[in-house]
């Protein structure tokens, strides 16, 4: 799966140049073991499991929270995986990157991720729930041809925070990439870290706030010059993302997931995600099965 996937022609997707999958039961076969060049660049974070790779002719190996940028016209050998492999897969293509950057900060940072052998990266946990929520944002973004169809504004703006986020875990490890972040991309950015950990529990602008210090309104203009979005906004999308993420499990009750999510009752979960989807979650969820 993984191998087809690095080999897509990204310009004939749904969106033309950028591919996001969230990974499941990639057992390798033994004829994929030959080495072949990347034609686009593509970003992996293992949720579970281990991925064992030749890049460049060095050989890693990935586990749980390992991170790892593939750049364009790399030789990659995909050596072995265990059962228990899941990872999250992102990919794009240079015209993408060019189109929807918002800042040349932004595209600099892809150009420098794209062209170099970056070794991989260790997240620590916070770091992990940030770049696995957008991630997330992204997915449901593509996957959602609803959504797709009216969402080439909320499509840039979360590739363009995907990229924030690669920029400031690749400046804390690699010594030749000076990070200049703005006052303002740093709020926003610490704003999302808060977001990735608080999101189920925490659902007001006054908390997130209040936690960095500073009025809701401000950090409602900050975020919204960032982003495009208001704080709110960005808070509502997350859990809907999440909730309709879960309940792709059957496993999980919809009681039970407007607990998860820190609602005070089934009931006004179900007129959130009502108002923001247009239908109730048991509906969403029977859908997911046509």
């Amino acid at each position: 799966m993984l191998t087809t996937l690095l080999h897509i022609d990204l310009n004939e997707l749904p969106v033309k140049g950028l591919d996001v999958q969230i990974l499941k039961d990639c057992i390798l076969t033994k004829e994929k073991h030959e080495a072949f060049f990347i034609n686009n660049t593509a970003v992996l974070l293992i949720k579970s499991g281990s991925l064992r790779l030749s890049f460049r002719d060095v050989f890693f190996e990935l586990f749980e929270n390992d991170l790892v940028v593939l750049s364009k016209g790399a030789s990659l050998a995909i050596l072995g995986t265990d059962p228990q492999l899941q990872l999250f897969y992102l990919s794009f293509s240079t015209s993408f990157a060019i189109e929807n950057c918002t800042k040349q900060a932004l595209l600099d940072a892809f150009y420098f991720l794209s062209g170099k052998s970056v070794r991989k990266v260790s997240l620590d946990l916070k770091s992990t729930l940030v770049v696995s929520l957008i991630y997330k944002l992204i997915y449901q973004v593509n996957k959602d041809s609803a959504i797709r169809q009216a969402a080439t504004e909320l499509q840039r703006i979360s590739f363009n925070l995907f990229l924030y986020e690669l920029r400031c875990i690749y400046g804390h490890f690699v010594s030749d990439y000076h990070l200049s972040f703005t006052r303002n991309e740093n709020l926003t950015i610490q704003f999302l870290n808060i977001l990735a950990i608080h999101f189920k529990e925490q659902h007001s602008v006054q908390f997130y706030a209040g936690v960095l210090y500073v009025t809701a309104g401000h950090l409602n203009k900050v975020v919204k010059q960032t982003t495009g979005k208001p704080v709110k906004k960005i808070l509502e999308e997350t859990l809907i993302m999440e909730a309709k993420n879960r309940l792709d499990d059957d496993q999980i009750t919809i009681n039970r997931l407007s607990e998860e999510l820190g609602f005070n009752s089934p009931s006004s979960f179900s007129t959130f995600f009502k108002k923001h989807v247009g239908i109730a979650p048991s509906v969403y969820r029977s859908s997911l099965s046509k």
